[in-house]
Formats: structure tokens, sequence, C-alpha cells
């Protein structure tokens, strides 16, 4: 997962430098994505969005395959701070639309711009 997110993290760091390559992300990810290395499996949609100063999108993950309701021990884990086990393909996802807990979010994001 780390080559991807730093794949992931080149391609921002190209978007910024280039309107032509960012146009063409927003428009096309996967075909973009696939050009720099990075897969989606099919069946897999990916919608890319740009946060700004005054608007940042957060992704929500899909909730886990099966039942939806937690039982008492994941609800202390969640409230404990620890995080239950998501499937790689939420995680791909997600990282691929830039959800923060999969490794694109927005302090990564800034962080890389400040430092290209």
């Amino acid at each position: 997962m780390t080559e991807q997110r730093n794949q992931l993290a080149d391609l921002f760091a190209a978007c910024w430098k280039d309107e032509a390559l960012k146009a063409r992300f927003m428009s096309d990810p996967k075909a973009v994505l696939k050009e720099h290395g990075l897969d989606v499996p099919d069946g897999i949609d990916v919608k890319v969005v740009e946060n700004a100063d005054d608007c940042v999108h957060i992704t929500l993950p899909a909730p886990p395959a099966g039942d939806n309701d937690l039982s008492d021990e994941e609800l202390s884990a969640a409230a404990g701070g620890t995080t239950p086990a998501i499937p790689a393909d939420i995680l791909l996802a997600a990282a691929l639309m830039g959800g923060g807990a999969a490794g694109g979010g927005l302090a990564a994001a800034r962080a890389l711009k400040g430092s290209g």
C-alpha cells in the first residue's frame, strides 16, 4: 500500500504543476491512474474532487459487508480510538478518492504541496 500511496502522492504533485493533467485526472481518473501505474479494479468507479481553502471533501467509507449493527466490543474499539478492520478494496477506493484514513488526506496533500 505504501508504494500506491507514493505513486498517488507523485500524481497529486504532478497535477499541481500541470493544469492539463489535473483536468484529465478530474475528467478521466481511471485512465490517468493507469498511466501512473495505479490500476483500478473492474467494477470500481473513481471520482476526483479538489479541496480548496474554503471547502474540504470528506470521504465516508462504505459500511463493512455483513451485519451493519456494531457489537458492544466494536463500539468500545471505536470509542477507544482503534480502527476495526476495513477491507482492502474499500481502503484502495478511499485512497484513490483522497480519503484521509487511507492515506490521501488533506494533511498529506498540504504537506506535499508545501514541499513541492
